[in-house]
């Protein structure tokens, strides 16, 4: 009722019913901010009362965010600036909110108005630079994000201004060795040994593979950029996977004097990019980054000052992560083993059966590699999973909690492309076959059973991808790759059933045209 009477320039009646509910609830933060508001309009407020009201306004704003309230967010966070117009957090936080509600432009000008005041916020820049990216302004994008990176980190400020940009020929990935590594009864490819040089190691490899996505690669590097503390503690790798035009331009505009990029002479696919980069690392722990996600403030500090201090036993780590739709929302969050961290010794329990982790929230140290050997060359999906099994079968894993990577899930991702034409459950079925010659004689049967299980009913439902983009080939190669994974009584009773639904009806028709166009024996 205050509200309402607010709106309509009632302004006294307002008054009387703001105090009455903050008589009955004291704490009641809409009404003491509605009060503020109101009696600025009347011109009743001193300075500090401004400041008093605006604060509380700019709190009201940051709760409504959270609550998925963004009309109204923005509406506190206006009425904070009105109070207090160099207020820089109200409108810091005004700019987010319109940003995070698709009013671009609104956004721009909000930042804009934001720089007046300071000049030297650099995560303004950089959120400038994400809109202009989403704009696919790349042009602009890149100088928004040079001026942030170069504001908040003064080890990229100093590289960046002493490296001139480099006109040089593309540098051709390096041939990958041809050794192979046994595990069980399947062979994989070998990861030398770092070669003895004068120099010290790094810390940390952080190997991005690219192909063919300028816009999400920009938001990637930035991220790792952001956190680059110096050549002697950071590599950055950038493998193009032969991508038309080459990213090289636009990797030497952000990263010029940091970021080592390599251009591979053909397409070798993810399997094939993947092992270059780790082949081609001389960090201690390699982070393996796809081009179209990226870390979040503190990643490799926090794992760096938790993997320092670990055992030779722990061969990996990985930490808490979010998934986030094309529009960069939140869909889905994974906090593996809640929020204590530490050394985890049963993850093949879930591992095993199933794929629990994401690989930008994963990192590997390098001698894992070179005594399990790299990625598979015939999995095309699950390389990962299969070598999270690897792994996990001969080490322990660090589990750090927090929140600390974006994944992306979008239309253009492998993953839909591989899900179209079947090859995404071809993948998952051929990595269970590899693991179970491998897995604990005592574990083996079980968690194998248990997989199997698992991915009949999770590939039957993918079977849907295909279906839904008028691919019949692939949602019949889908179904007979799932017809590998388990043939059981009570998985063929689950196809069955599926069959009688309507996303199902062309899968029927084209089984019953096949039995009819059977030739009958006379």
């Amino acid at each position: 009722m205050g509200y309402s009477l607010q709106q309509q320039g009632l302004f006294e009646e307002a008054i009387h019913y703001y105090q009455k509910a903050l008589e009955l609830k004291p704490d009641f933060i809409e009404a003491e901010a509605n009060l503020g508001n109101v009696l600025h309009a009347q011109g009743k407020l001193s300075s500090n009362q401004k400041m008093y009201y605006a604060q509380l306004n700019n709190q009201l704003g940051v709760t409504r965010k959270k609550a998925g309230d963004l009309k109204n967010a923005v509406t506190c966070h206006k009425e904070a600036i009105a109070l207090q117009p160099n207020f820089l957090e109200a409108h810091y936080n005004l700019a987010l909110t319109l940003q995070e509600q698709g009013e671009l432009e609104e956004a721009i000008a909000s930042y804009q108005n934001l720089l007046e005041l300071n000049p030297n916020y650099g995560e303004v820049y950089l959120n400038l630079g994400k809109i202009y990216q989403q704009q696919n302004n790349l042009t602009e994008a890149i100088s928004a994000y040079q001026q942030g990176l170069k504001l908040i980190n003064p080890h990229y400020a100093k590289v960046f201004a002493a490296t001139q940009e480099n006109k040089e020929e593309i540098s051709a990935t390096p041939l990958l060795p041809q050794g192979e590594v046994q595990i069980g009864e399947y062979y994989f490819p070998l990861i030398p040994p770092v070669s003895e040089t004068e120099d010290k190691r790094p810390f940390w490899s952080v190997v991005i593979p690219a192909y063919q996505r300028p816009d999400y690669l920009l938001e990637s590097l930035v991220s790792v950029l952001a956190q680059w503390s110096g050549i002697e503690k950071m590599e950055i790798l950038v493998i193009d996977d032969a991508s038309t035009p080459p990213l090289y331009q636009l990797v030497n505009a952000i990263g010029r004097g940091i970021v080592r990029y390599y251009r591979n002479p053909q397409n070798l696919r993810q399997q094939g990019t993947w092992n270059a980069g780790v082949t081609n690392s001389r960090g201690l722990w390699i982070h393996l980054l796809h081009d179209d996600d990226y870390v979040l403030p503190g990643f490799y500090a926090r794992l760096k000052q938790s993997l320092e201090g670990c055992p030779d036993s722990v061969g990996a780590a990985f930490t808490g992560y979010e998934n986030i739709n094309e529009t960069g929302e939140i869909t889905f969050r994974q906090q593996l083993y809640g929020t204590d961290k530490g050394i985890v010794s049963d993850l093949l329990l879930y591992v095993g059966v199933a794929n629990p982790l994401n690989p930008p929230a994963v990192v590997i140290r390098r001698a894992t590699y070179e005594r399990l050997g790299g990625y598979h060359p015939e999995l095309t999906s699950t390389l990962d999973w299969e070598l999270y099994k690897r792994i996990t079968t001969f080490y322990d894993w660090w589990y750090e909690p927090e929140i600390l990577v974006h994944y992306r899930v979008h239309s253009q991702s492998m993953r839909t492309e591989l899900s179209l034409s079947g090859d995404r459950v071809a993948s998952i079925r051929r990595s269970i076959e590899i693991s179970e010659s491998y897995l604990p004689a005592d574990l083996c049967a079980e968690i194998t059973a248990q997989s199997r299980k698992h991915y009949f009913i999770s590939c039957l439902a993918d079977t849907e991808v295909p279906l839904k983009a008028g691919h019949l080939t692939g949602a019949f190669r889908t179904l007979e790759e799932i017809l590998k994974i388990d043939r059981s009584a009570e998985s063929l009773a689950q196809l069955f059933t599926w069959l009688r639904t309507d996303i199902a009806t062309p899968v029927r028709d084209e089984i019953a045209f096949r039995l009819i166009s059977l030739p009958l024996d006379n």
